[in-house]
């Protein structure tokens, strides 16, 4: 969601994308049109779009093996929702350059998922769940 909002953000922006692409590439001396510049741009926003559909599966397949009583499951979880704190609190220190209804779309998605985060964290560290992991889940 909060990747999705991100990039909607970032759409109004892609032409002054584009021109810093081809401001950097004529610096290089490289002969870049703004098609291809927007081009780059546009397979940019793309390649986001896929490694973070990418890492969302990794994650899934991670919270599956979590489900089972794996404790390596639960550290990598432990440290992939103590980021997702970080960044939710960068967010809402950072509520100043909200500048559109996506990103305070995003912004509030990186909250959100910041206090679930903490949720989980605690929930995955009580006594109750270190003898579920201790023994191994099912």
């Amino acid at each position: 969601m909060q990747l999705l909002a991100s990039v909607i953000a970032a759409l109004p922006q892609r032409h002054t994308f584009a021109e810093e692409v081809l401001e950097r590439a004529r610096e290089q001396g490289s002969e870049v049109s703004m098609a291809g510049a927007e081009l780059a741009v546009a397979l940019v926003y793309v390649v986001i779009v896929l490694a973070g559909l990418g890492f969302s599966a990794l994650v899934l397949v991670i919270v599956h093996q979590f489900g089972r009583g794996k404790p390596w499951a639960r550290t990598v979880l432990t440290v992939l929702g103590v980021w997702a704190v970080l960044a939710g609190f960068g967010s809402l220190l950072a509520i100043d350059e909200v500048t559109g209804m996506a990103s305070l779309v995003a912004g509030g998605a990186s909250i959100v998922q910041a206090v679930l985060a903490i949720g989980a964290i605690y929930l995955a560290h009580r006594a109750e769940s270190t003898a579920y992991f201790q023994l191994g889940g099912r």
